[in-house]
């Protein structure tokens, strides 16, 4: 019976972050809309120079702005379901090109800053705990509170004034590699570590009075195995469902920082789109920024129901 509520928690979860998407989705188009700068004029504009306004209104047809908001939805939607997603207005290319392009840069930045961060983490929640001093504990909230406050644009623009201008050691633009992908990971790693090492010291503590340490403390449990086999897995798992949901808006937070060390991500995407009124392109990168923070939380739903379905067990 609990097996079957817990699908059909997970499913309802998913129904509801399907329907939230959509409705994402549908936003993007009435703000489209509500726009000052309308898109046909926009490209009209870059294509002709000085258009005429029965230009304009030939390329509005041409590209069905002219149609009511509703049928422009629905149409974008019929072409979602057969994966298509338009032409950019700026490059002429497929939506799907750009994106295919762009996303596996934001992966990687996303990648190499939740890694470092778990590595952060459980370092210096291990420090943390094996010190067991309300001085270092103190300290570490301090440091962690500034890191929280910082924006993240701010810490990527002092690691690039020490790692490009003061250092040389990567290069201000033209970004592509796998080792300049670490200073944007680093720069969304601070904020993230920042806000888990407290929440992560937190529940060491509470594992370390949990009964069944004191229980097999007192069965002569040495305290380095207690600790690595029992209390650090323990807490570790707690943290897990919180931390996947965190990672859908890494990927939001990496589009702003990849415009800070010049890296063609979804940043640039999003950037260039708003900027040339690329309407193909602005409904898709939010459709997906959207997906992707959807899907994170569904991850981090299955991970909590499966976790509690073993505490129960």
């Amino acid at each position: 019976m609990r097996h079957k509520n817990h699908k059909t928690k997970i499913l309802n979860r998913i129904l509801e972050l399907a329907l939230t998407v959509l409705i994402v989705s549908l936003l993007s188009f009435i703000l489209m809309r509500l726009s000052p700068v309308d898109p046909a004029t926009a490209y009209a504009k870059r294509s002709i120079g000085s258009p005429t306004a029965e230009q304009i209104q030939s390329i509005r047809v041409r590209l069905g702005f002219d149609k009511p908001l509703y049928e422009q939805y629905l149409l974008w939607l019929k072409n979602l379901m057969h994966f298509d997603l338009g032409k950019s207005l700026s490059n002429g290319k497929p939506v799907w090109d750009n994106i295919a392009l762009a996303l596996p840069k934001t992966l990687l930045i996303v990648f190499q800053s939740a890694v470092m961060q778990m590595l952060l983490i459980s370092l210096i929640g291990c420090i943390a705990f094996m010190m067991n001093k309300r001085f270092m504990r103190h300290l570490i909230n301090l440091i962690c509170l500034i890191g929280i406050s910082m924006p993240i644009f701010y810490t990527g623009i002092i690691l690039l004034d020490l790692f490009a201008v003061k250092w040389d050691i990567v290069s201000v633009s033209g970004n592509t590699t796998f080792v300049s992908y670490l200073l944007p990971a680093a720069s969304m790693c601070v904020f993230g570590a920042s806000f888990y090492i407290p929440l992560f010291i937190e529940r060491l503590n509470k594992e370390r009075n949990e009964d069944y340490v004191s229980f097999l403390r007192g069965n002569g449990l040495n305290e380095r195995k207690l600790f690595f086999k029992h209390i650090f897995p323990n807490a570790a798992i707690r943290l897990i469902p919180s931390f996947f949901q965190s990672i859908g808006l890494m990927i939001a937070n990496a589009t702003i920082i990849e415009i800070i060390f010049s890296i063609p991500g979804f940043g640039y995407l999003i950037v260039n789109a708003v900027l040339n009124r690329d309407a193909p392109m602005i409904h898709a990168i939010v459709f997906f920024l959207a997906l992707f923070i959807a899907i994170a939380n569904i991850v981090a739903d299955i991970i909590n129901n499966f976790l509690s379905k073993e505490r129960e067990v």
